[in-house]
């Protein structure tokens, strides 16, 4: 089966990283391809029997063609064959990887980094509109990106699925998801001694919130607007519904509603549970 990788995105989001993981794999990688030769190369590389092979298409490509109907064309071409990945990650945390990495953003000749990194989101709207799959990379460490990347490999994404992410608002809201569920109403058992050191995966927790009507009434309420919903985007051809759950650090109220929303929803889609925050 041919598989073909257009890794594109936000420059310090992870493209190299995710370049690296599908080199693993097995894929043939070409990075800062010009877009007018994609399809062409594709051609070669295929008469080589290659069959599976990635190509890095960001904003340094731009100026050697229009990457947005280069891709385009590939995906009216190869249909599924064909995956377009578009790595990004918040403001702050490009900010933060540039500083930390002492690496020079593409635009920075031109435009100071917080312009840059403005000005790239910008140049990349059309191509992030035509990404079959966006990745947040906010958090996430090289173990959660290399499970995305596997899911994408063995074709999971093509199968609808329920993600249910936890997160703490003091680290920033997840970017691309479909639905924000703010628990910080709830009573926070951080400031319970006993509690505090634990998270939401410990039982104790889960007696803690569950002894709260106001929790038993919120739960019943959002379980059944998610399943609503879930099942309109599953009929609609969707094949992925995101769920961020947010709670002040990440690590109580939101990892424990997460958790029992993904055992509920799992009963009827593929769901996966991933907490960002709970190890901060």
């Amino acid at each position: 089966m041919r598989r073909i990788f257009v890794i594109t995105g936000m420059s310090g989001a992870g493209k190299s990283t995710a370049v690296r993981l599908l080199e693993d794999s097995g894929f043939f990688c070409i990075d800062n391809i010009p877009p007018k030769i994609l399809k062409e190369l594709i051609t070669i590389l295929t008469a080589a029997s290659i069959k599976k092979m990635a190509f890095v298409v960001d904003v340094r490509s731009a100026k050697l063609g229009d990457s947005v109907q280069a891709v385009k064309k590939l995906k009216r071409a190869y249909g599924n064959d064909a995956t377009i990945l578009f790595l990004e990650a918040s403001h702050d945390e490009l900010l933060r990887r540039f500083a930390s990495t002492r690496r020079k953003h593409p635009l920075e000749d031109i435009l100071p980094l917080e312009r840059a990194i403005v000005r790239e989101q910008e140049l990349l709207y059309e191509m992030r509109e035509s990404a079959d799959t966006i990745v947040d990379t906010t958090g996430l460490d090289i173990h959660t990106l290399r499970v995305r990347i596997n899911s994408l490999l063995v074709g999971e994404e093509h199968q609808f699925t329920v993600r249910v992410l936890s997160f703490g608002y003091k680290y920033g809201v997840p970017h691309d998801v479909d639905f924000v569920i703010d628990t910080r109403f709830l009573p926070n058992p951080f400031y319970i001694p006993e509690l505090s050191s634990l998270d939401g995966r410990d039982k104790k927790i889960a007696e803690f919130l569950e002894s709260k009507t106001a929790f038993k009434e919120f739960f019943e309420a959002t379980i059944r607007m998610l399943e609503i919903a879930a099942a309109s985007y599953s009929n609609e051809g969707r094949p992925i519904f995101s769920i961020a759950v947010g709670c002040t650090g990440g690590k109580h109220r939101s990892v424990y509603l997460a958790e029992k929303l993904g055992s509920k929803l799992r009963k009827s889609f593929r769901t996966e549970v991933t907490h960002r925050d709970v190890d901060k």
